[in-house]
């Protein structure tokens, strides 16, 4: 009997709908030569819906994604939106109260594929991006003080807990052992600077990195890291770092890998209260089986 995958289809916005369109092409590929089924339920989730309704993601819909085995998410943000309605209250939604605690991001630059970085190729171009994706400027603390006034104040505050930053470090290295390739972990922070939040992250890295002898540890600040991913890639492996720089850093990685559409994403989550989450060509497969 085939195993069979119930999968959520959300569409979403701008080159959602295309890209998901041919990435349900691979799927049933791959579910012919392997004998899966998947079973596709569509939903319409995104900007038209929200201006037509007013909704953007409903907990009903959680709680229907919880009985999935995938969800499978194209694009998010409409030009006739102000941006922040849909990234907060689908993308964020989904993050947090599915717990996705961890955004795995491949940098890797297939044979045949052009880059941008003059003399390297698919051998020195392949490591991975460890992405804290539940905390951090994320986590939307903050607010204004006498907002439209001369005197306002904006404040966004980076929310990094004790089990958030160790959830995700213990990740990076078991990741690391199981891609058993330079068994090298990297710290990307800013730890001359902000001196609370990566103080913590630098403190439980060396802390949880005793427990993994085998691999080595490195660190390197987040401008720094910007640097050496454009210079020398193969000097990476595994790099974990906090939901905002794990952002910006693995957008210069798409870029020395071929572009957006060879990126490659995975998350992790507690399965306590959701899926992982996968992304291929620009969609994000979010998938409920236990990986951790």
């Amino acid at each position: 009997m085939a195993e069979e995958y119930e999968i959520g289809v959300i569409p979403g916005d701008g080159t959602g709908p295309e890209v998901l369109a041919e990435g349900i092409k691979v799927l049933r590929a791959a579910a012919e030569k392997t004998g899966i089924q998947f079973n596709f339920t569509h939903y319409d989730f995104g900007g038209d819906r929200y201006l037509r309704t007013g909704e953007t993601l409903p907990d009903s819909a959680i709680n229907e994604f919880r009985q999935l085995d995938a969800v499978y998410l194209g694009a998010i943000g409409h030009p006739e939106v102000k941006p922040g309605i849909l990234e907060k209250g689908i993308l964020l939604k989904m993050r947090f109260s599915l717990d996705q605690y961890v955004n795995l991001r491949p940098v890797k630059l297939y044979p045949g594929v052009d880059t941008p970085l003059r003399g390297k190729g698919p051998e020195e171009i392949d490591f991975v991006v460890v992405r804290e994706n539940t905390e951090g400027l994320y986590a939307g603390s903050g607010g204004f003080l006498k907002k439209g006034t001369p005197d306002e104040i904006a404040v966004q505050d980076s929310i990094n807990t004790r089990k958030g930053v160790e959830r995700c470090l213990r990740y990076a290295f078991e990741y690391c052992r199981r891609r058993n390739k330079k068994k090298k972990v990297t710290l990307c922070g800013k730890t001359n600077v902000l001196t609370y939040a990566f103080d913590l992250w630098e403190r439980v890295f060396h802390e949880v990195g005793q427990d993994y002898s085998d691999i080595e540890r490195d660190y390197g600040h987040v401008d720094a890291i910007c640097m050496w991913m454009v210079k020398n890639p193969e000097g990476f492996d595994v790099i974990v770092t906090d939901n905002m720089f794990g952002d910006i850093i693995t957008d210069l990685g798409a870029t020395i890998q071929g572009g957006m559409e060879w990126v490659l994403l995975q998350g992790e989550t507690s399965t306590q209260k959701g899926p992982p989450c996968s992304n291929r060509l620009g969609a994000r497969l979010q998938n409920t089986q236990e990986k951790t």
